[in-house]
């Protein structure tokens, strides 16, 4: 099976079985050829994960060089957040990305996922996996300094930030001539 054909079979899942996917697909885009389930999965795991990340950041790139993409008053509007993500528990990823259990309980494998999210436009600019215990501010600002190999270094935007970003470090925010919008409590001393 070509790669955009295994991407496109990955990608386009409908939630029924493996088999029936493949046979559906096979039958639209390629007739009279079959694949066996065997063998696709064994052409899935030789797949680069990182492939998708760079069609994600393929498709952001060309989305935001043509005019006409969603702004307030010309600026995008992103949210940043991060969350925890229960994933099986087995040795290997409890070594890779920890566990979110308290001590004296069962382990539980987890990983830290954090994202920009672009509002007006329904789009995920950036997006990482960490271990379970990661920081969302400083992952926030590694994203941030992507955004403009995604977006292009003219386009302001506006980041806004949940309740667990409000203690963010001084220095954080870069010296820039970007206008920073920074959530404080309503009685600042």
């Amino acid at each position: 099976m070509p790669l955009k054909d295994l991407m496109f079979t990955m990608i386009n899942r409908r939630g029924i079985t493996l088999s029936l996917e493949l046979r559906n697909y096979m039958k639209t885009a390629h007739p009279g050829m079959e694949i066996s389930k065997p063998g696709y999965l064994k052409q899935r795991m030789k797949l680069n994960p990182l492939a998708f990340y760079e069609l994600y950041r393929h498709h952001n790139r060309n989305f935001y060089a043509e005019p006409g993409f969603s702004t307030f008053h010309g600026y995008l509007v992103l949210a940043a957040d991060g969350s925890g993500i229960n994933i099986p528990t087995a040795k290997e990823t409890l070594e890779e990305f920890g566990t979110s259990s308290r001590k004296g309980t069962k382990p539980q494998a987890s990983i830290g996922l954090g994202c920009l999210y672009d509002v007006m436009n329904r789009m995920v600019l950036e997006s990482d996996c960490r271990k379970c215990k990661f920081d969302e501010m400083r992952l926030a600002e590694e994203q941030i300094g992507r955004l403009p190999e995604t977006i292009g270094s003219s386009q302001p935007f506006l980041v806004v930030m949940d309740r667990g970003y409000p203690s963010t470090p001084p220095g954080f925010y870069p010296d820039d001539g970007e206008r920073h919008l920074i959530p404080c409590a309503s009685q600042i001393q």
